[in-house]
């Protein structure tokens, strides 16, 4: 099977206010988020890698794929013992890491600008604008009303906030055609990448939506582009005859 080296370069801008928490308290606020060492916001590349593998194993259902939970202990033995199936050749399994490196995804420079300070004696002068703090109750799901002493301050990144990462590193799988690089294995991940909106905290009520761009594809130090990739989409429902003829 072969085994590609792949760039991803992407880009995530926000449409409506997000929380990527830290799960920690800051001040007087009970929720905060992610800030890296400059006191810029982040998207953690943990978190990131979770919802991606999510939305993978929504798609590759769609097409009739095997797709099994990672949080599933008795479902993970039993996959251990057979081939792995395309979403852990990916993302990884309890038992068979993956070869991908999925990074923090750090605000871009001309929003870090925004918040810059013209003065040496205060450089973070305008930084708190990053962010906005909501108040917040809990719900109790049994009778559909505010629990009584749950009420809490959250902080939220401000919508319109742009980010970039990468995702690299080896990716195994079989090639969709003779004539291109290409794999189901890329063109699943790829699909994800595009196909996912949400992340963060409290997505049913419409924080965490985002719009993703990837800026730049790479197989093997060879640009490809990102639409002639897709356009093979509907070619994943062939993947499990493909894995069942490599046998």
């Amino acid at each position: 099977m072969p085994r590609d080296f792949i760039k991803i370069d992407y880009q995530i801008q926000f449409e409506t206010p997000f929380h990527l928490g830290t799960g920690l308290r800051r001040g007087l606020l009970d929720r905060s988020v992610c800030r890296d060492a400059n006191n810029y916001l982040y998207i953690p590349g943990s978190t990131l890698k979770g919802v991606l593998r999510e939305k993978c194993e929504q798609i590759a259902r769609v097409f009739g794929l095997c797709a099994v939970s990672p949080h599933n202990a008795r479902e993970a033995i039993d996959r251990f013992r057979d081939d792995t199936d395309i979403v852990d050749r990916i993302f990884g399994s309890r038992y068979k890491p993956g070869e991908l490196y999925f990074d923090n995804a750090t605000l871009i420079e001309e929003d870090q600008r925004l918040f810059d300070s013209d003065s040496d004696r205060i450089p973070e002068r305008y930084i708190h604008l990053q962010t906005e703090t909501r108040m917040q109750t809990s719900i109790s799901r049994t009778l559909g009303t505010v629990r009584e002493q749950a009420l809490f301050q959250s902080e939220f990144g401000i919508r319109t906030l742009c980010f970039e990462g990468h995702v690299y590193g080896h990716l195994k799988g079989f090639r969709i055609d003779e004539k291109n690089q290409w794999s189901y294995s890329l063109l699943l991940l790829v699909a994800g990448i595009c196909a996912n909106d949400k992340i963060g905290a409290n997505k049913s009520t419409g924080m965490g939506r985002y719009s993703c761009e990837i800026l730049e594809l790479e197989i093997n130090d060879a640009p490809i582009e990102t639409a002639s990739l897709l356009a093979n989409l509907s070619d994943l429902e062939y993947y499990q005859a493909v894995q069942e003829d490599a046998k």
